[in-house]
């Protein structure tokens, strides 16, 4: 019985013991500091101008839609999709058999309101015919002449011509299909020069100016060409935040068809001088003023830092030092003195 107790006993101080055991070690896990993970970058020096590079499609300089002026079924197509035209070439043709019709229907009224009109002709000249009946002759001529004209025309409204010379981009008839004058029957494009369209987001666009050289480069042609900013939009797309600008670019050969994908580079003006830093390790305190957290012997500082431009991923700023050791990302859990664990450099 006695063997038992002391059993016992040696069992109780035992788990005591062990409790005591994981509360000392609870205890020191809560007391050692909490090791964040990072991924880091060194601060480069920096003097000039900032590149601004953005990807582009090519558009025709000008669009001209180009439809018939009045409904009717086609009966032609002469042209092709990326054929060339000359101003008046004749590019598709509707039925016209009704215009035709209404065209010798007017020639007759025509015709009968000159009879009416030679005859009575004399009797105006010596005075036997009323001057109110003479009134109705010639205004009836004259109706007949204008409903005529417009007849003829009506039979050429049934042709559609190349206002200008320029390529056939989209064509959107065939024969047989009925058309209305709303509709686009072929796009006629000018693309003896063309229009680089590039969206830049509303902090660049203040940086270009009209008439500034761009680096366009173009995959599909090997091209690299120089082009003038032409266009700058002054309305910003909703959803992106982004202004259109436009680039022109000679194209001489048509080399360069529209829906190209073509990347641009923009030279700012203005020389800057700093330290490039990715935009991703810049932060914003509460009161708006950007930091970065600079990093020591792994432990992190807040730095406040000033930026001079942005271009695209990248910032300009002053308040770093060339071979500074910033966190590029990992700043959610972050705080001023947090120890760190650096598992990227870039």
């Amino acid at each position: 019985m006695k063997m038992y107790k002391v059993n016992v006993l040696l069992f109780l101080s035992m788990v005591l013991a062990g409790c005591n055991g994981h509360e000392e070690e609870s205890a020191l896990l809560e007391a050692a500091p909490r090791v964040i993970n990072v991924e880091t970058t060194v601060v480069k020096s920096f003097s000039g101008q900032t590149e601004l590079s953005y990807s582009g499609l090519v558009e025709a300089r000008e669009t001209t839609p180009l439809s018939f002026k009045t409904p009717g079924n086609v009966t032609q197509i002469l042209v092709d999709e990326g054929e060339f035209v000359k101003k008046g070439k004749l590019l598709a043709t509707l039925d016209d058999t009704n215009s035709r019709s209404n065209y010798e229907i007017a020639l007759q009224s025509k015709q009968q309101a000159q009879d009416a009109y030679d005859r009575m002709k004399p009797m105006k000249e010596n005075g036997t015919l009323p001057e109110i009946q003479w009134v109705e002759v010639e205004t009836g001529l004259n109706q007949a002449i204008i409903v005529a004209d417009m007849a003829e025309r009506g039979i050429d409204d049934n042709k559609l011509y190349a206002p200008k010379s320029g390529v056939i981009g989209n064509k959107n008839i065939l024969p047989g299909v009925n058309v209305m004058p709303s509709a686009t029957a072929f796009d006629l494009l000018d693309i003896n020069s063309v229009y680089v369209n590039i969206p830049v987001p509303e902090r660049e666009v203040g940086q270009l100016k009209r008439g500034q050289s761009a680096e366009v480069k173009i995959a599909a042609t090997s091209q690299s060409l120089v082009g003038k900013i032409d266009r700058i939009g002054v309305e910003a797309n909703v959803i992106s935040h982004t202004y259109p600008v436009k680039i022109l670019l000679g194209n001489e050969g048509w080399n360069i068809k529209p829906g190209m994908v073509c990347n641009v580079v923009l030279k700012t003006d203005k020389e800057y001088d700093g330290v490039m830093l990715s935009s991703k390790a810049l932060q914003r305190d509460v009161n708006g003023d950007q930091y970065v957290y600079l990093v020591e012997d792994d432990v992190v500082k807040t730095k406040p830092v000033r930026v001079t431009t942005l271009a695209k991923n990248d910032a300009v700023i002053q308040g770093l030092e060339e071979g500074d050791v910033v966190v590029l990302s990992g700043h959610e859990k972050l705080r001023n003195g947090a120890k760190v664990n650096v598992v990227k450099k870039k």
